[in-house]
């Protein structure tokens, strides 16, 4: 029960409260993006659904680590009513039997379904959480996201929290991300000097497991240019050369055509292994410039000269323009490059950065607020840099487990500090929304103590009527337009963009004028049309489809009776759809 869950989440529409626009409070939606919910996360996030599904670029959630603390303002402990009542109703009496860690999941397990539900295909989902609940969770998260890369990273958060003769120092930060993932430049990691170059000799394999990358390289004496490369192991087994084992096979130095000397895939020690490049990879790579020879430093080895190549991430650093190219050597085509920083596009496994403490978060919201409001919310700096490695100027934020607000407030600061336009949408169900997470964001935007504010504007939205009944029928206090855009999002999984269609004033013989627009959009060649009344049964008929002027391969047609002949239908390749009984619930 607690697995399908999310399915059963009965789908509410969004009320809007009131807009805050760069210091004023209007009943007019800013449409900005950026929205901040009161509600239930549960019903909330389903909200969400129709405008973001598979949208959202970066979600941050810090849920309650389940500490059993119940005298912290955001309940810790899994015995909360709220919680308590939601168990009883979905699990039934057997929630009672369930451990305190049981609870913790089951409240945990049909959030992050839906959340994995707005998650872009190229998004990251990352999570707060402290030891108390991070080995129950970690299964739970290979098994939503198996197709994605998991990775624990710790956080030290204090000096330590001594509990059962440990002191904690830390706590984690668990994130899922896709599989080609590249994180963005970090501020407190990186910013040191380094050569580009990296040796191409791998000495993990050796040339029994990969006789395709042991070949011998030629260099020119009288220039140390490339002359050529040699036949690779798996060349010469092939043509007959070799006929001995491969672990028997000996490298050759001897066997440099006259004035070049000849190179093998031996490391700094003396072992013998293999190239890192296969003969075709590696002669590619010479002609644009990826590949250096320079003479031996070492003088006691063999090979007279040293072969160096530049990695996949150097590449794609000289593609995007990251990393700047000077030019070319005098006699080579090898490139030739400015200052390169490393730049921390590798996100570390430990952090220990100080402003990385807890302490911090409490510090900064004391002083927005000019009291204490809360003790140990996320530290700013944290959210900063986990906003930095995970997102670009123009994506989508999502914080469901919003809090005091940090996740905004670091999107606002991170968009001052490059001019982006990243959005924020921040969930919240406790009664301080309003009063503590709202609040924040208009004191960040208008600026507070001698902190000059980041300007912006949001959206504040109350979760209201359900879409549905509980006898199946539509809600009609939601009014006409969401239960358009709803159904529209249902066929198409896409947002209505409200095109108008100009209507026949042709009525039926049992009807009054048609004065709605029943067209709702067009969607790979297939057109909608939601035929409905608040006051009166509608009717999908001839004189309905004279008012049609959408032309399409297909047409989809709500209404509550339909009086067309299935072979008329099938001929004009029209599908019949009974209100509400075939509206979708998801």
């Amino acid at each position: 029960k607690v697995i399908n869950h999310h399915m059963d989440v009965p789908f509410k529409v969004l009320e809007h409260s009131y807009g805050f626009d760069n210091g004023t409070q209007t009943e007019q939606e800013t449409n900005s993006g950026n929205k901040i919910i009161h509600g239930d996360n549960l019903e909330a996030v389903k909200a969400l659904l129709p405008e973001y599904e598979a949208k959202v670029k970066c979600i941050y959630i810090d849920p309650p680590y389940n500490t059993g603390n119940e005298n912290w303002v955001y309940n810790d402990n899994v015995n909360e009513p709220k919680l308590k009542k939601w168990l009883g109703q979905v699990v039934g009496k057997e929630a009672e039997d369930l451990t305190r860690h049981d609870k913790w999941l089951c409240m945990i397990y049909p959030r992050l379904k839906l959340l994995q539900k707005l998650l872009a295909e190229d998004g990251a989902l990352v999570i707060s959480i402290g030891y108390q609940e991070v080995f129950n969770l970690m299964p739970v998260i290979k098994e939503l996201f198996a197709s994605k890369q998991i990775a624990c990273v710790t956080v030290q958060t204090s000096g330590g929290k001594p509990s059962g003769s440990f002191n904690y120092q830390h706590e984690y930060l668990i994130f899922i991300v896709p599989n080609d993932f590249e994180a963005n430049p970090m501020n407190f990691t990186g910013g040191k000097d380094r050569t580009p170059w990296e040796g191409l000799t791998l000495a993990t394999f050796d040339k029994t497991q990969r006789p395709n990358q042991t070949y011998p390289i030629f260099v020119n004496l009288e220039d140390s240019n490339l002359a050529g490369i040699g036949e690779s192991l798996q060349e010469r087994i092939k043509n007959g050369t070799y006929l001995g084992e491969l672990n028997d096979y000996g490298y050759d130095f001897n066997e440099a055509p006259e004035g070049t000397a000849a190179i093998w895939p031996i490391t700094s020690k003396g072992k013998e292994c293999v190239w890192r490049l296969s003969p075709n990879r590696f002669l590619s790579d010479w002609e644009k410039g990826y590949i250096k020879i320079s003479p031996n430093r070492q003088k006691d080895s063999l090979n007279k000269y040293s072969i160096q190549y530049l990695p996949e991430g150097v590449i794609k650093k000289i593609e995007k323009g990251v990393l700047k190219v000077n030019g070319k050597d005098t006699n080579s085509p090898t490139l030739t490059f400015g200052e390169n920083k490393t730049v921390g596009s590798d996100i570390p496994t430990i952090w220990l950065e100080k402003e990385f403490y807890s302490v911090k978060g409490t510090t900064l919201l004391n002083d927005i607020f000019s009291k204490k409001i809360f003790n140990y919310p996320k530290p700013l700096p944290l959210i900063n840099e986990i906003l930095r490695a995970l997102t670009s100027q123009d994506d989508i934020i999502l914080d469901s487990f919003a809090g005091s607000a940090s996740t905004a407030h670091a999107t606002l600061d991170l968009n001052l500090e490059d001019g982006g336009n990243r959005k924020f949408i921040l969930v919240e169900m406790e009664d301080y929304a309003e009063s503590v997470t709202a609040e924040r964001v208009r004191m960040v935007i208008n600026g507070y103590s001698d902190q000059e504010g980041t300007g912006g504007n949001f959206d504040f939205y109350e979760l209201g009527q359900p879409m549905f009944l509980e006898d199946g029928n539509l809600n009609e206090l939601v009014g006409i337009e969401k239960i358009r855009q709803y159904v529209y999002y249902t066929e198409t999984k896409s947002v209505m963009n409200y095109e108008l269609e100009v209507m026949s004033e042709k009525t039926s013989p049992n009807s009054s004028l048609i004065t709605y627009n029943s067209y709702l959009g067009t969607h790979n060649d297939t057109a909608y049309y939601f035929n409905y009344e608040q006051d009166e049964i509608t009717t999908l008929d001839h004189a309905f489809l004279a008012t049609m002027k959408t032309k399409a391969e297909q047409y989809v047609i709500y209404a509550d009776n339909c009086l067309l002949t299935k072979d008329f239908m099938t001929k004009h390749h029209i599908i019949f759809k009974k209100i509400p009984r075939d509206i979708t619930r998801f």
